[in-house]
C-alpha cells in the first residue's frame, strides 16, 4: 500500500486512477471534461502538449506560479507521468478540432 502524489491510497500497486474505470467510460469522462473547457483552453492545452520537452517544463511552471492556472498545471503534470494519457488527449483535441 502507498499513496500517491495526489495523496490516494493504492493496495494493489497500480497507478490506473480511478481504478477498475473501463477504456470507453474514461474516454467518455475525459471527453465531456474537455468539452467543458472550452475553445480557448483547450487549444492552449494542445499547444503545451506538443511542445518540445524543456519548453513544455517551462510553460508547466509557468502555470504552476499561478493560483488560477494550478488545475491546469497539475493536468500538465500527470500528462508528463503517463505519456499514454498524453497521447490520447492530443488525439483527442486534435479530433475535437477537426470536428469544429
Amino acid at each position: 500500500m502507498y499513496m500517491d502524489r495526489h495523496g490516494r491510497t493504492r493496495v494493489d500497486g497500480s497507478t490506473a486512477w480511478p481504478p477498475a474505470m473501463r477504456p470507453d467510460q474514461l474516454e467518455r469522462r475525459i471527453r465531456e471534461r474537455l468539452d467543458a473547457l472550452g475553445p480557448a483552453p483547450r487549444a492552449e492545452l494542445l499547444h503545451v502538449l506538443m511542445l518540445p520537452d524543456f519548453e513544455r517544463a517551462d510553460r508547466i511552471g509557468e502555470f504552476w506560479g499561478y493560483p488560477q492556472s494550478r488545475a491546469f498545471a497539475e493536468l500538465l503534470i500527470d500528462c508528463e507521468e503517463d505519456r499514454t494519457l498524453r497521447a490520447g488527449l492530443v488525439g483527442m483535441l486534435r479530433e475535437h478540432d477537426r470536428k469544429a
